[in-house]
């Protein structure tokens, strides 16, 4: 069904299923900055967008709730490439982390900045307490306000922080992420973002034992069923070795896991993945 809105200040007519929550059709229009972090349940806040200028999880909004209303998105918040004071504080003093919740926190202070001119600490943290946040523990959003705040006068304001390490130009200094103005202008940055029309559908098959090593793999019956384009095992993935400790990469060592092993470790270990063209 169609639904006509005010989207980021220009009239659109959006296509929506009976139902269908407004973050799946906000995404489906190419909103990145829309996030799914609870499944629609609306415990983590990562959708927040405005509506009517007032800060509402997407996901517990009907779309055809909003017909005929105004919907503010990161997106809309500068012109396309450009960025608001708020948001290159919000990089700056290193509130883009991991940028999944980077949109619902921009749109959050950007109303409350719209409503009071100099927002205190609680007013501030009432603003946010709708959002989950694991990773910057929420206090450079407090320092990224105040610099917005002293931006809006004077755009060079610069971002002071601390030096530990003056010999040298990046170890022990404050330096932006280098995806960082991509999360704050709601791009595509994360593999969720770019799924194109008519992707296929992959399956893993975990493992129920906590230490095993395969021995043999029949792949030949799900090879066989309709609609599957591939299976994954040990026998045929990429033979690219790396390390778990995630962040911690290229080091420390070792280069021990593959994407499909032989050896499992784990109860959960991925023993194959199926490819078809539906789930």
């Amino acid at each position: 069904m169609p639904i006509s809105i005010l989207l980021n200040g220009s009239p659109r007519q959006l296509g929506a299923e009976p139902g269908e929550r407004l973050s799946d059709v906000l995404r489906r229009e190419g909103l990145h900055s829309v996030r799914n972090g609870c499944d629609g349940e609306g415990s983590c806040g990562a959708c927040a967008v405005l509506v009517d200028g007032r800060l509402v999880n997407s996901c517990l909004l009907v779309a055809g709730q909003v017909e005929g209303r105004d919907v503010r998105t990161v997106e809309g918040l500068a012109r396309p490439r450009e960025l608001t004071s708020l948001q290159t504080a919000f990089v700056d003093t290193g509130v883009v982390q991991c940028g999944y919740c980077t949109g619902a926190m921009l749109m959050a202070v950007a109303e409350l900045l719209e409503k009071v001119e100099k927002p205190t600490r609680d007013q501030v943290r009432d603003a946010l307490s709708g959002i989950l946040c694991r990773c910057t523990g929420y206090e450079q959003i407090f320092e990224a306000v105040e610099l917005a705040l002293a931006r809006r006068k004077d755009p060079a304001t610069p971002f002071e922080s601390p030096r530990f390490r003056e010999g040298l130009r990046y170890v022990g200094a404050a330096c932006g992420k280098v995806d960082g103005y991509l999360l704050a202008r709601g791009e595509a940055a994360f593999v969720e973002d770019r799924v194109r029309p008519g992707h296929c559908h992959l399956k893993v098959l975990p493992s129920p034992h906590a230490h095993a090593y395969i021995r043999r793999i029949d792949t030949s019956r799900a090879e066989a069923l309709d609609g599957v384009v591939a299976v994954f095992t040990h026998m045929n993935c990429p033979d690219v070795w790396y390390n778990p400790a995630g962040q911690g990469f290229p080091e420390p060592s070792p280069y021990d896991r593959r994407m499909l092993d032989q050896k499992l470790r784990h109860v959960g270990d991925r023993v194959a993945a199926v490819v078809a063209e539906t789930a």
